[in-house]
């Protein structure tokens, strides 16, 4: 710890990704003994509380123990003396709270180890670039750039110095970026982690999101992951690459072109589970409007080899390489949602042998289209309850509650720019 002063604890929510405080180095040494609200799992992206079961008003919001997973300690040469270690909120017997996504992404990822595979996942995130002006209103902030050219190389020139320093500082901490590129739509780009075991994967995806945002302010850019910002364009994924490995060798194709028994069985309880479990990739009411088969985003749970139109788009030409890329999960969702979920999914078929459906698309299960309709699925999910439990089923359904309560508030009380330029001149 010599030459540490500051310890940034980064603990895990549900809509930011990464929440945290600053400690002084000794306070936060391992070992130390540190405890942080359960209010953590009750706030939205603006702070409104939602009450669960483990942190309401009734019992005043108390504190739970916080275990540090001394594997993320990290030092972070951009910052003078200062490191960074991931933190769990954990009961009095030390095992993760009901409600913690990463909890559920750690116990997943061990029940595939008790099957002797390991899930590998690579995360990729489209973001979406602005200047920062100081005092613009949101409305009216400036994208990055005037063309909008996909895998323009004119556009990752204006963006070098900004991608080259993202990348030198990811690979500084040990979260290895392997490309960044330009995409469809005004400021909007493309970076793509090199794939790891699912709960560092999920805990690089986290620390990229978090770190590419402070490397874009000191270049003076705002970076977002919102889903849809344009109407008329196409909206910003978080698509995961998932294989399965077994003494370090890809097992998700049996041969070249083929799926194996267990790329099978995880392929199909992921579409299987992918309805129920919507609301994890699709967390928001802005996520929904991202939903377009005409912009790459699938509305059925569907499969297809090599096919970006499909939900779950197959990559079977190498047997290292073989993959099932879930293309439905937005930048807007926390990657340790996303990863419980898929890990979820795929240990269901898995263990249950479930049949791999054809990638038909008139054959395939419909998802949900708004964010009413994905919570109900979610909590009244048998599938949910089971993979999850109670505790974080019910808290999690109630967070997005009030996040569609809020907006359905906003919108009976909104007069529109649609109203007033259809009535009232014509009235």
């Amino acid at each position: 710890m010599t030459g540490v002063r500051l310890t940034q604890l980064e603990v895990p929510d549900y809509d930011l990704g990464l929440r945290g405080k600053l400690y002084r180095a000794d306070k936060l040494e391992p070992g130390g003994e540190v405890r942080f609200c359960t209010i953590l799992h009750g706030l939205s992206l603006v702070d409104e509380v939602t009450d669960t079961r483990a942190s309401n008003q009734g019992n005043g919001y108390p504190d739970a123990p916080v275990v540090l997973d001394e594997s993320t300690r990290i030092d972070l040469p951009w910052r003078d003396g200062a490191q960074a270690v991931i933190g769990d909120l954990v009961d009095e017997d030390g095992q993760p709270v009901p409600a913690s996504a990463r909890g559920h992404v750690a116990r997943l990822q061990e029940r595939f180890a008790d099957h002797g595979v390991q899930p590998v996942f690579g995360f990729e995130y489209e973001v979406w670039l602005f200047e920062d002006e100081p005092g613009a209103r949101k409305q009216r902030l400036r994208p990055l750039g005037r063309t909008e050219n996909a895998y323009s190389l004119a556009r990752s020139t204006e963006t070098y110095r900004l991608g080259a320093d993202f990348v030198d500082r990811m690979e500084a901490v040990g979260i290895p970026v392997e490309a960044f590129h330009s995409e469809l739509g005004p400021g909007f780009f493309e970076f793509a982690l090199k794939p790891k075991p699912a709960l560092q994967a999920a805990d690089g995806a986290a620390r990229a999101r978090e770190y590419f945002r402070e490397v874009c302010s000191e270049h003076g850019l705002r970076a977002s992951f919102m889903a849809k910002p344009y109407a008329d364009r196409s909206g910003a994924g978080g698509h995961v690459h998932s294989s399965v490995v077994r003494d370090a060798a890809n097992v998700f194709a049996s041969a070249p072109g083929e799926l194996s028994s267990t790329g099978s069985g995880f392929l199909a309880g992921l579409l299987e589970t992918m309805a129920d479990l919507t609301v994890m990739f699709n967390p928001f009411v802005n996520s929904y409007k991202r939903l377009d088969k005409e912009m790459f985003v699938a509305e059925r749970a569907t499969w297809g080899v090599d096919d970006r139109s499909a939900a779950c788009r197959v990559l079977l030409d190498s047997m290292p390489g073989a993959r099932v890329e879930h293309r439905r999960p937005g930048a807007d969702a926390s990657p340790y949602l996303v990863a419980a979920a898929i890990l979820g999914g795929g240990l269901a078929g898995i263990e249950e042998e479930r049949p791999l459906p054809q990638p038909a698309e008139a054959e395939a299960a419909s998802l949900p289209a708004s964010l009413g309709p994905a919570v109900e699925l979610f909590e009244g999910s048998s599938r949910a309850q089971k993979l999850f439990g109670d505790e974080f089923v019910q808290g999690y359904a109630a967070t997005r509650r009030n996040e569609l309560t809020r907006y359905e508030r906003w919108l009976r009380t909104t007069i529109t720019d649609w109203e007033t330029d259809r009535y009232l001149e014509h009235l």
